[in-house]
């Protein structure tokens, strides 16, 4: 075995291990995204890195010499990985060619063998190429429990929030009302940007652009409702891409109250963070609304069922194997400024939101919004309504602040 061979199984661990939890810092003062500590024959050097693509190149073929010039492959050896509190390790305790895996938060230590080093490393490839599939589910948990910036779970910037947020806003979204008449059919776009930080540091920014069509139904408030949102999120250096379909029908039971049952299908994906999952849901939002002295009041209330599954990424397959209700409850409080045919509304909202069941890093989020909408009444570029607003979030050490632009055709 050549000198290469120590790092082929760090690389290998970091492959799997490093892009689940990987956040590169984005300003001055942040904690370094990722680190490793190489030591070997008393020698020990750490390095940090920004991207997953830098920390493995940095750390194969010929740059080990480099790295750690005192590696030898008949000496003990050890790789010590801190990936943002999520740590890992694997070593060669001895002379021999056994190889030891080790990641705590997930209660795995593994112990390869062969003939060589090599055939260590390689059964510790195959390992995480399929054989050790229950394990890797295990490290994607302890990835979304222990951290705050995970694409698909355990954050209010994850796919799997986002849908959430997505089933409440359709189910609830004034400006998607069509007064009770029905009328003719609605399409609308949003957008909205922000920046969210963790625990330890860490910013994400996203900015989610979302399309959506209301087929109404004559002579009623019922409706078929669709929305397609596709969000872009840097954490660091770092991106991540996800979106999702959502298909709802609201139902009123009253000229205040209608129920709008959905369901979604998501997808997220990184190959910076080496993440990826599908995400589908089911969800019933409950949209009640009265006026009082010149007031009007909201409020809504969603409970869905999300489920995070695997998908398959060159020879490596990825499964979260995560399922959560995520209650959303909302109360809103409008009142029109200005006179005429068109006033300008203010909305004062907040929003309460839950996640049960498999453990995620961010369980409670509430989020306090302010907005301004006001409908057109003449132009060339002509809209029926504008809406623009702006959010504080906070909830479990994760605060979040949003704008959003909102329009309906």
């Amino acid at each position: 075995m050549n000198r290469s061979g120590f790092l082929a199984a760090s690389t290998a661990v970091s492959t799997v291990l490093l892009p689940l939890v990987l956040v590169p810092a984005s300003s001055a003062g942040a904690a370094d995204a990722f680190v490793a500590t190489l030591s070997a024959n008393g020698e020990s050097r750490t390095y940090s890195y920004d991207s997953i693509e830098d920390a493995i190149d940095s750390v194969s073929g010929s740059s080990l010499r480099n790295l750690l010039p005192s590696y030898t492959d008949n000496a003990p050896a050890t790789a010590v990985f801190n990936l943002r509190g999520l740590g890992a390790t694997i070593e060669y305790p001895g002379a021999g060619a056994d190889l030891v895996l080790k990641v705590p938060a997930a209660g795995i230590e593994r112990t390869f063998t062969g003939a060589t080093r090599d055939e260590a490393e390689d059964a510790l490839s195959d390992y995480f190429k399929g054989q050790g599939a229950s394990d890797v589910t295990s490290i994607l948990q302890a990835a979304v429990r222990e951290t705050a910036i995970d694409p698909v779970a355990g954050n209010p910037d994850s796919l799997m929030s986002l849908m959430g947020a997505a089933d409440f806003s359709q189910g609830t979204d004034a400006l998607g009302r069509s007064g009770g008449q029905g009328g003719t059919d609605l399409f609308g776009f949003a957008v909205e940007g922000g920046r969210g930080t963790a625990p330890g540091g860490y910013d994400q920014d996203r900015v989610t652009g979302a399309l959506s069509y209301r087929l109404n139904f004559e002579g009623s408030d019922a409706a078929v409702l669709f929305d397609l949102p596709v969000n872009w999120i840097r954490t660091g250096e770092s991106d991540s891409l996800s979106g999702s379909l959502g298909v709802g029908v609201r139902v009123p039971l009253t000229d205040s109250w209608s129920l709008t049952p959905a369901v979604r299908a998501g997808i997220a994906g990184s190959i910076d963070m080496g993440a990826a999952a599908v995400v589908y849901s089911g969800s019933l939002t409950s949209d009640f609304r009265w006026d009082w002295g010149g007031w009007r009041f909201g409020l809504g209330n969603m409970a869905g069922v999300y489920r995070a599954t695997g998908v398959s990424v060159g020879d490596y397959d990825i499964d979260y194997d995560l399922t959560n209700v995520i209650l959303r409850n909302g109360i809103s409080v409008s009142r029109d400024l200005t006179e005429g045919a068109a006033p300008l509304l203010a909305t004062v909202s907040f929003v309460d939101s839950r996640y049960l069941g498999d453990d995620l890093f961010v369980e409670a989020f509430d989020e306090v919004s302010v907005s301004l909408a006001k409908a057109a009444t003449a132009g060339r570029f002509r809209f029926d309504r504008i809406e623009l607003g702006v959010a504080y979030g906070f909830g479990d050490d994760y605060e979040r602040i949003m704008g959003k632009l909102k329009l309906r055709f």
